[in-house]
Parts: structure tokens; C-alpha cells; sequence
């Protein structure tokens, strides 16, 4: 799969197009999206990049950080990370350590495919994806069989974990379900 060669924040149909795509690669690594919620077009914002809900909770969409409107892998870095949380936009305060961690394994794993390396910097991330890494299989094998039990990644409790994974640790079940805490950001 190519990138495009223009500018992200120029080329609506190549950011839509890179959208569904990465939602099919993600559906064919860690099962079906919600299709009750409408995914609607990216869009770039001074504090992204995030996934928002609409007003009224029907819809979600990927805003992308103000980086990525000239630079095609970090469009497709950033977006690849906000489509594991378009799969269930669960409405909450703060994600978990287990589906911020899937979500930076998931931007990892598709760069290939782009034919772009970028890593996870944020130490808050990369713990969390150490920390999915470290479920049986790897985060995205785990993350398939945690969203196949018609649980969303965001409301995994330490006793599913423990029912899914039985030789997993309680100290990490707990810290993959507890709260995800994102370093500030300067």
C-alpha cells in the first residue's frame, strides 16, 4: 500500500481512503467495529490526535495532530492508533492501560505496510504496549480474543483478563484494566 504524495490536510479522499483502510486492517486483526457508530471524516486539531465522539454519541471520528497535515507517515502513524479506539468508542474519562496499549502495538504493526518506521515515544504508551505486548500471544492476538468475548478494549476488568488469560498475573491484569495516564505533553 502506497502513501499518498500530496498533503494530507489537501487530499480529504486520500486521508478518507487511508481511514478505511486501516479500519479493514484493523477489523481483520482484532475482530468487527460497532457498526451502531457512524465514522465520520479526520479532521486535524491543535491537541491531536484523539478520537471524538459527536454530540450526541452516534458517531466518532479521528482528529490528527497538526504534524501530520504535511506528513503522510505520521497522518498514517497517528490514525492507525485512533482506529483501535473507532472499533468501540466507548464514552469515558480516560482509556485503559490494555486497549492504549493494543492501539500503540496496532500503530507499530501496519507501518510496514505503508512503508514508513516510526516509533512510540511517549513513555506512557510505550509502557502500555510493553504491557500488552507481554498477554499471551502479543496485544493484537490477545485484543482479538478480549473483543470476542463482546467486550470493548476500554472496559476489560481484571477479572475477564483473569477468565480469558489464566496464567496471567493478577498484578498485570490489574494494571492493564486500571486507568490509562497519558504523559502531558509539552
Amino acid at each position: 500500500m502506497n502513501l499518498p504524495d500530496t498533503d494530507p490536510v489537501n487530499d480529504p479522499a486520500g486521508l478518507w481512503a487511508l481511514q478505511w483502510q486501516l479500519i479493514e486492517i484493523a477489523e481483520r486483526e482484532l475482530g468487527p467495529r460497532d457498526r451502531s457508530i457512524t465514522v465520520y471524516q479526520p479532521t486535524f486539531a491543535d491537541d491531536g490526535p484523539f478520537r471524538r465522539n459527536t454530540p450526541n454519541f452516534d458517531g466518532a471520528f479521528v482528529e490528527l495532530s497538526r504534524n501530520a497535515e504535511h506528513y503522510w507517515p505520521t497522518a498514517a502513524f497517528e490514525m492507525a492508533h485512533e482506529t483501535v479506539h473507532l472499533l468501540n468508542p466507548v464514552v469515558r474519562d480516560a482509556g485503559n492501560m490494555l486497549e492504549e496499549g493494543v492501539a500503540a502495538a496496532f500503530s507499530l504493526h501496519v507501518q510496514p505496510m505503508y512503508g514508513f518506521t516510526m516509533p512510540v515515544t511517549m513513555p506512557s504508551y510505550a509502557d502500555a504496549m510493553q504491557l500488552a505486548e507481554s498477554l499471551p500471544g502479543g496485544a493484537l492476538p490477545a485484543g482479538r480474543i478480549i473483543r470476542g468475548s463482546a467486550v470493548a478494549l476500554s472496559s476489560a476488568t481484571e477479572e475477564l483478563l483473569g477468565r480469558l488469560f489464566p496464567g496471567l498475573d493478577r498484578g498485570t491484569r490489574a494494571r492493564l484494566a486500571g486507568r490509562f495516564n497519558r504523559d502531558p505533553v509539552d
